[in-house]
């Protein structure tokens, strides 16, 4: 929250310097403001909170990470973006590295994880 109640006043103060405040709006602009709110934030924090409440939080965590993987992948099938083999090799490394980390956790043996209370 500190982050907007900083960022966001700093922001509005210093945007007239680089052009116009608020230009010429089309509906485009608008639907891509509608999905923000409605799928992005509204769907995305349902989510996010209904699988803290049924996984714990370090494996959830985790797959925040999966965010860009999914953005990448989306505007590839749903804007036809062009997509190189460096991204998908990046995309594929991001989403091994998330499955290590929760393959790691699952795989510790009882005494790791009383050895660390809170940290798995």
């Amino acid at each position: 929250m500190w982050q907007l109640i900083v960022s966001a006043p700093i922001l509005l103060l210093l945007a007239p310097l680089f052009g116009p405040l608020v230009r010429d709006i089309a509906p485009i602009h608008l639907l891509g403001l509608a999905y923000q709110i409605i799928a992005v934030a509204s769907l995305g924090f349902l989510a996010w909170f209904w699988l803290m409440s049924v996984y714990p939080a370090n494996t959830v965590a985790s797959f925040s990470f999966l965010s860009p993987v999914f953005a990448v992948i989306l505007a590839w099938l749903v804007l036809d973006e062009q997509v190189g083999v460096q991204i998908w090799a990046a995309l594929g490394l991001v989403a091994a590295g998330i499955f290590l980390i929760n393959a790691a956790v699952g795989a510790l043996s009882p005494r790791a994880v009383r050895a660390f209370p809170g940290y798995f």
